[in-house]
């Protein structure tokens, strides 16, 4: 079951995945509504995060909520919440 969650985070967060950040518990996390890009996802299914901030933290599902910002035709964007405490997309 592990692998298989890993697995899909991988393919719901592929690299260049663009990322608004809503709530993260850390001390060095980004201020709510920071927007990164995903770079990676980890063997252990961090999903790495590079900040327009300059910082690099990572997104731990079952503990950050954020939204992906999707490009749509035109420059419009439209942004997808995920709850990421409970796993699921609201």
């Amino acid at each position: 079951a592990f692998v298989e969650r890993v697995e899909r985070i991988k393919k719901q967060y592929p690299p260049g995945t663009k990322v608004r950040l809503v709530f993260m518990d850390d001390e060095q996390a980004p201020p709510p509504g920071a927007v990164g890009v995903v770079t990676n996802v980890d063997g252990i299914g961090t999903i790495h995060v590079r900040w327009a901030s300059g910082g690099s933290l990572g997104l731990i599902e079952g503990k950050d909520i954020f939204s992906v910002i999707e490009e749509k035709e035109e420059g419009h964007r439209e942004e997808k919440d995920c709850n990421l405490r409970t796993g699921h997309q609201r």
